[in-house]
């Protein structure tokens, strides 16, 4: 597959944005299995790697060194029956009987009520009738766990959330980190049978006994085998077109996914997962930071996959003050991992009634700007190699400051040593290559001391060796590709807020190098027309229709009260470009209209490879000219170039290796952090109970899969009419069948007509439907999305419009 070419450019243009070009290399069709930036290649060595004497090396160091360590079950924290049954699953669906699936139904309706309210009800229903025996909650959640497989790992914690005692610090009794060191356990007293009690835990949902879980109906392991079925879907349709594939649809379409799976590292009884890893508050007004991973599957059909009962929750690190040694706190469930990609577990498979070995690719790992140093090793976004993709385009920094922007064009008079390149082009992306990466860790690893570690940080653009060299190197993408860009928080919220700064003259004014406010033609956003655009926006929802989701509120008025990621969206990229036409200065105006054609493209789920080639020149277009726009060359404005714009032109060539990045962003993780807060019945221990509702939530999850009748969703008594080809109608619907006016009968009976006929028309239409008709309300599109009739649309002026439905008909 031939990459994404590079926009071609007159070096002189400074003060004008330049004008559309065309690519001048077409970028061919993809190719499956061939890369989009050259051969990948897996770290050269497993082994533990000796100590530098620097302490930011070595710390993680060794958990990655007790990873590569870890070959069987026995190593893990798992418990001897969790062992076994990762190596000898029940081979047979599990038989409810009749007291035991009311209890669990019982169970699933109180999700959200106490424990208390459980108990009560089947106390009314044993009264009622003594024929059930329901079991009591404790031996149904011992039921629950014995019948799901799944149960947390507890391990204990530094009070304050420094460290966690596991891998390598599994024996010490107190925290490395605290200034007066936190002892592990209580000082007084002990627990049961004479164990001591520490003072914080923390909970680790292991992946195997999910996985295994989701096979044991019939309808789990067919919805599990969905990529193997496409792949070869996928084959059959690279046969037919010689070799290309126009079309990006999902993950396995992209080059990345093709390139492991020709390579065998992804075998069809494997299952795929994506790890993501975010920061949560769950109080708006209280200290109440914590941090949850999960596991999204990828082996499911994207329409499913993103459901709360389809993702995995992998752990729960109790807040509020941020890990200093993450390493620790995600090593229970990379052992795990690390385990399952060398040992192998075992899977019953439901529909094929058969046992198979399979072992878990890690395909991808999310994390946002915040959270991903600890996650990648990276330096932060501001260092000089400050790029997420480690493409080497390293950044400038203002005389005598630290921190680094990612400027393309050589500003002015511009002289600091090892940042005064010539000019970048935008488009002209460097490779980012595993092998740089090796090459670049072992060069940090050769540190002599400190002084010489934070030197040859800043040129590598790695603080750290990443956790995940502790997982199998054949199961995972290699380093740096394993590390997708987040489309969510980066053009959601860094790149709104960027250019909310600047057009409201918010940004920093470095008055030092000789900026001025006064000379600032792109802060028009000031002032009236800031009122008067954000009461535009907020009219607008009266005619953004419910598939739309939340409508942005007034951004005068809302936009520091937890303006949401999803208004920034529909704001900035649906409703701007035509609310700032003739308010906006023409030259700003087109350049953020560039923005705009390419942000839309990069969020299909779907593209072909005119729209990516397209999106590359769009993108690309806008970082070129957001530099000669805005900034001019000044020193002084450096800082209005932050990473974010870099990293916004790697999005088309990352969808072409990855597939749709909309795929892999972070939406699913933060729904999941909303979903779970807002379950959280004990304020007095927040973290505890989420852990408590994550756990439930994964064991829910499992009996829902294996036991469908526990997920069965009753059918609504609502009238419906089922038109086919995927269109039904929805109430509400008129009362009887009325007559329509001369007009319209002639316009139906004319339909009919050229359906089946004039004589078979007039006896359908006069003759048994008398002329008369049924009005229905509302009509839900193949798509999902209900459009609605004015009858019943404009009886309610504050509903949100959706009478616009575009109708494609043949010509004849």
């Amino acid at each position: 597959m031939s990459t994404v070419c590079r926009v071609q450019r007159h070096r002189k243009t400074h003060g004008k944005p330049s004008p559309a070009r065309e690519s001048t290399e077409p970028h061919g069709p993809f190719t499956p299995g061939r890369a989009a930036h050259g051969p990948r290649t897996a770290r050269s060595s497993e082994q533990p790697l000796a100590p530098t004497g620097i302490p930011q090396i070595d710390g993680p160091q060794e958990f990655i060194n007790a990873l590569r360590s870890s070959t069987c079950l026995e190593d893990s924290s798992l418990d001897p029956d969790a062992i076994d049954r990762l190596r000898n699953p029940p081979r047979r669906s599990a038989v409810l009987s009749p007291d035991e699936e009311l209890a669990l139904k019982l169970f699933l309706a109180h999700t959200h009520s106490s424990e208390q309210a459980f108990t009560d009800t089947c106390s009314a229903i044993m009264r009622r009738n003594p024929d059930n025996e329901l079991p009591s909650l404790h031996s149904l959640k011992k039921l629950i766990a014995e019948l799901t497989g799944v149960d947390a790992l507890i391990h204990d914690m530094c009070p304050d959330s420094c460290m966690a005692y596991t891998g390598p610090f599994k024996d010490r009794e107190t925290c490395l980190y605290c200034k007066t060191p936190q002892p592990r356990y209580e000082p007084t007293g002990t627990g049961k049978n004479g164990v001591r009690k520490p003072l914080r835990q923390f909970s680790t949902f292991p992946l195997g006994p999910q996985l295994q879980a989701r096979f044991l109906s019939t309808q789990g392991a067919h919805e599990m085998r969905h990529r193997q079925r496409r792949m070869q879907t996928i084959l059959e349709e690279v046969l037919k077109t010689s070799g290309n594939l126009d079309r990006i649809s999902d993950f396995y379409e992209g080059s990345d996914f093709w390139d492991a799976y020709e390579k065998g590292c992804i075998g069809d009884d494997d299952v795929c997962v994506i790890f993501s890893m975010d920061g949560a508050q769950l109080f708006e007004h209280k200290a109440s930071n914590c941090w949850i991973y999960i596991w999204i599957l990828v082996d499911i059909a994207p329409d499913l996959r993103y459901k709360k009962k389809y993702v995995l929750p992998g752990a729960i690190v109790p807040g509020p003050a941020k890990p200093k040694h993450p390493e620790s706190f995600l090593f229970p469930g990379f052992q795990h991992v690390t385990i399952l990609q060398r040992e192998g577990f075992k899977i019953w498979d439901a529909a094929r009634r058969l046992t198979f070995v399979s072992r878990p690719f890690v395909f991808l790992a999310e994390a946002d700007a915040i959270g991903a140093p600890d996650m990648t090793g990276y330096v932060s976004h501001h260092g000089k190699q400050g790029c997420r993709t480690r493409c080497k385009r390293h950044g400038r920094r203002k005389p005598g400051g630290s921190h680094y922007y990612s400027v393309c064009l050589k500003p002015n008079g511009y002289s600091e040593q090892g940042c005064d390149d010539s000019d970048f082009e935008p488009s002209d992306i460097p490779e980012s290559l595993p092998e740089d990466y090796e090459a670049d860790l072992q060069n940090l690893r050769g540190a002599t001391s400190v002084t010489n570690y934070e030197a040859r940080r800043l040129e590598t653009g790695i603080s750290k060796p990443s956790i995940f060299l502790g997982l199998s190197p054949e199961k995972m993408l290699p380093i740096p590709r394993t590390f997708p860009p987040d489309i969510m928080h980066l053009f959601g919220l860094n790149i709104t807020d960027l250019l909310l700064k600047l057009w409201r003259g918010l940004m920093d004014c470095d008055t030092k190098n000789g900026d001025s406010k006064d000379s600032w033609d792109f802060a028009f956003l000031v002032g009236e027309v800031w009122i008067q655009h954000g009461a535009l926006v907020a009219a607008a929802r009266h005619y953004l229709p419910g598939s739309f989701d939340r409508p942005p509120r007034n951004p005068a008025e809302k936009v520091s009260s937890g303006y949401k990621c999803w208004e920034f969206l529909t704001w900035f990229y649906g409703l701007a470009p035509g609310l700032l036409y003739g308010i906006m200065p023409l030259d700003y105006w087109q350049n953020f209209c560039k923005l705009v054609a390419g942000v839309r493209i990069i969020y299909q789920r779907e593209t072909v490879v005119t729209q990516r080639t397209r999106a590359h020149q769009l993108l690309s277009d806008f970082a070129y000219d957001f530099e000669t726009l805005y900034v001019k060359r000044k020193i002084s404005r450096m800082h209005f170039v932050p990473q974010c714009v870099h990293a916004l032109t790697h999005t088309p060539t990352e969808y072409i290796r990855i597939g749709p990045l909309i795929c892999c962003s972070q939406f699913t993780m933060e729904r999941i952090i909303g979903q779970l807060g807002s379950e959280i019945s004990q304020p007095s221990r927040p973290f505890e109970n989420l852990a408590q509702r994550a756990l439930r939530r994964t064991q829910e999850n499992i009996l829902k899969t294996m036991f469908p009748i526990l997920d069965e969703t009753p059918e609504t008594k609502v009238p419906k009419c089922e038109l086919g080809n995927g269109y039904v109608l929805l109430h509400p619907r008129d009362d009887r069948f009325r007559r329509v006016q001369d007009e319209a009968d002639i316009v139906i009976l004319r339909y009919i007509e050229g359906q089946v006929g004039l004589a078979e028309a007039a006896k359908i239409w006069v003759d048994e439907m008398k002329s008369c008709v049924r009005k229905w309300a509302r009509c839900r599109l193949p798509n999902g999305q209900i459009s609605r009739c004015a009858w019943k649309e404009e009886a309610n002026k504050m509903t949100r419009l959706a009478r616009n439905v575009k109708v494609r008909h043949p010509v004849t």
